[in-house]
């Protein structure tokens, strides 16, 4: 495989005050970067172009595409359109583009059915699912670790990943104090710094900051150390369309590892209604109400066999779900129905 690099401007400036003002002309340039593509192929003949719908190269796959007759693939993770920090005179423009190069596209594989469901109604044009997958060398557990199901003296619950707004924060201070009544801590793997988590309230005496590691190796500390996983989804209003329609790739790792999850969400985000959907799956909490958060810590503190049996049902969604070779399929099926045969 040959990798070619298209540059698109300064990327520091997109962490800048004028980060949206870059942004909008960024997305106003895409026209510019279709001959630059030309020369990069040095003869290379595609049989179809894969994009996905994050930043400012998706249009450029869709004008190379529509230039050289060939099919277009998208892969939709993030709600671009609601996502994209441009000025607010850009925003429909990008709805409009968006919603032309959904329908220009022969494959369009969508994150969650709800993301497939709310672009259907928005854009005319049918997708297939695409959940986010695991790595191709994810370790392979049978079952839930065997401590899981010993009285626990202090639970320890983990979040990994980034925290994306206010909504987050609340909820991990939440069921970092609750835990630390109870005598839990909790364990934060990934970018927030100590100064960070000072900013945030979460320099609690029971919050410890793991830092970031190879997947591998959060897993085997999951099974190590960890008795529950948390998967929490902002509440606020102005988050309600992203959790709506994204989904949490972090559950494809923390279905892997046979540990109890615990969600904790507005009805509506993808997480709890894709857990409703898989019943058993997971402790629910789908109010902002600190005494439910506290009830299902406590329910999953005080029974070693519930934790067991959510972990097992979680092994079993895990692969049902996001086993790489599910997503392989799904892709190539997509590549292989529409893709034109190379020259």
């Amino acid at each position: 495989v040959r990798y070619a690099t298209l540059q698109i401007g300064c990327r520091q400036l997109l962490h800048t005050r004028i980060a949206h003002w870059y942004s909008s002309w960024l997305t106003l340039t895409d026209h510019r970067r279709t001959k630059r593509v030309d020369r990069l192929c040095q003869g290379f003949q595609p049989g179809a172009v894969l994009s996905v719908t994050h930043g400012y190269l998706w249009t450029t796959a869709a004008r190379f595409a529509s230039k050289h007759g060939l099919p277009l693939h998208l892969i939709c993770h993030d709600d671009w359109p609601r996502f994209a920090n441009v000025l607010t005179v850009m925003k429909q423009r990008i709805d409009s583009t968006f919603g032309t190069v959904y329908r220009q596209a022969t494959s369009r594989l969508c994150v969650s059915p709800f993301m497939r469901d709310a672009y259907h109604e928005r854009y005319k044009a049918d997708g297939a699912v695409l959940y986010p997958s695991r790595a191709i060398d994810c370790p392979i557990y049978q079952q839930p670790p065997h401590r899981l199901g010993k009285p626990s003296n202090g639970l320890t619950v983990a979040f990994a990943g980034t925290i994306n707004g206010s909504g987050y924060v609340r909820a991990l201070r939440s069921a970092a104090s609750i835990l630390e009544m109870l005598g839990g801590r909790l364990l934060i793997f990934g970018p927030l710094t100590t100064e960070n988590a000072h900013r945030a309230g979460l320099d609690l005496p029971n919050v410890e900051l793991r830092g970031l590691m190879t997947s591998d190796e959060l897993m085997r500390r999951f099974r190590d150390e960890v008795d529950v996983l948390f998967v929490p989804m902002s509440f606020d209003a102005a988050d309600r369309p992203n959790i709506a329609i994204n989904f949490p790739s972090k559950l494809a790792d923390y279905t892997a590892v046979g540990l109890p999850l615990l969600i904790y969400g507005p009805e509506y985000s993808s997480a709890v209604r894709w857990a409703r959907e898989n019943a058993g799956v997971s402790e629910i909490v789908d109010a902002e109400n600190r005494d439910l958060l506290r009830g299902a810590i406590q329910r999953l503190a005080a029974n070693p066999e519930h934790r067991l049996a959510l972990g097992t049902r979680a092994l079993e969604a895990g692969r049902r779900y996001f086993k790489y070779e599910t997503a392989q399929n799904v892709f190539h099926q997509a590549l292989l129905g529409h893709s034109s045969p190379a020259s």
